[in-house]
């Protein structure tokens, strides 16, 4: 069901409006909040965040007959209508990142007052889901983020294998989903590909991701399928690695996402954006998961350029555990 949870008149006279998708279980039902389009440009979420409503639409139209909607689940596919109308990460009103705003305020600029109805829409939700993409300039491999190293168990639900610990940092405590940790509820965020680029296989990933966790948790339910925790390897924030380049020129990757990096394997090359000559070739100083990586070309002296996720201490969780 489609519901409008925020309007405003825009200085043109024009209404913006939000809506969100809602769907009922029985009755005393745990609550799912899936969110994607914090920023105008992560594509690749609010295309699973669309898909997964249809899907749910076509359950309650009773047109996927071996499936039964078991708990409510709210879908918001587009928080930052203003961005995503101009193909950019931020509103240029007023250029400001959503996904740094929160808790938001009830009066304020739009990108606040929309973050603020987003807070209050999902407060009494018992789990959150964020669909996104990579930060601009960059793209990832399909993985996990949270907060607390003890949602471990219920992150293999989400059937994707690599999880990684978002770091703590000054401006975490204005994103969404700090703001959900604080309220109790167990939230995560899944994050693939590259801003501005739809990629079907990956809106695919991240559809599958969300629809295994709500089998498995209990808010749909099917006549055979049942949903399977998958073995998980789990990656504190202190098991990151970060490439910078030593020269200012392009880059060039060597390498893909989702690959396993060996030590001096390399990453990709800094070369002259004149000349064409090679001015460096970066290269992993640990092994690890290429997780991250720089897909736009011009660099400077020091620019992160791909993350990978180290083996040091990390910690594999199997489906029997």
């Amino acid at each position: 069901m489609k519901k409008e949870f925020f309007s405003t008149q825009t200085p043109l006279g024009e209404t913006l409006s939000l809506y969100k998708n809602f769907w009922e279980g029985p009755e005393l039902s745990e609550t799912l909040a899936i969110v994607s389009g914090l920023h105008g440009d992560r594509l690749n979420g609010l295309m699973a965040a669309s898909r997964l409503s249809r899907f749910l639409g076509d359950i309650a139209q009773g047109r996927e007959p071996d499936f039964k909607i078991t708990g409510n689940i709210q879908i918001f596919p587009v928080v930052n209508l203003p961005a995503l109308s101009e193909g950019n990460a931020a509103w240029s009103y007023d250029n400001l990142d959503a996904d740094r705003a929160f808790p938001g305020l009830e009066e304020g600029d739009l990108t606040e007052t929309l973050c603020h109805a987003v807070l209050q829409q999902t407060a009494q939700s018992d789990y959150g889901i964020i669909l996104q993409t990579a930060e601009p300039h960059y793209t990832d491999a399909p993985h996990i983020k949270m907060i607390s190293a003890n949602l471990k168990s219920l992150a293999r639900n989400l059937d994707l294998r690599v999880t990684r610990e978002i770091a703590e940092f000054p401006a975490l405590t204005l994103q969404l989903i700090k703001q959900w940790h604080a309220l109790g509820m167990a939230s995560f965020i899944l994050s693939a590909g590259t801003p501005g680029v739809v990629d079907p296989s990956q809106s695919d990933i991240l559809f599958e991701s969300v629809l295994n966790f709500m089998l498995v948790t209990g808010f749909l339910s099917h006549t055979h399928r049942k949903g399977h925790k998958r073995e998980l390897d789990f990656y504190p924030a202190k098991n990151e690695c970060t490439l910078l380049t030593k020269h200012s020129g392009m880059f060039l990757p060597k390498s893909k996402v989702g690959n396993w990096l060996n030590v001096d394997q390399t990453v990709g090359e800094v070369v002259d954006l004149y000349s064409g000559e090679v001015l460096e070739t970066v290269t992993a100083r640990e092994a690890g998961f290429l997780v991250t990586l720089r897909v736009h070309p011009l660099v400077h002296e020091q620019e992160p350029v791909a993350v990978l996720l180290t083996r040091k201490n990390k910690r594999r969780f199997w489906p029997f555990s």
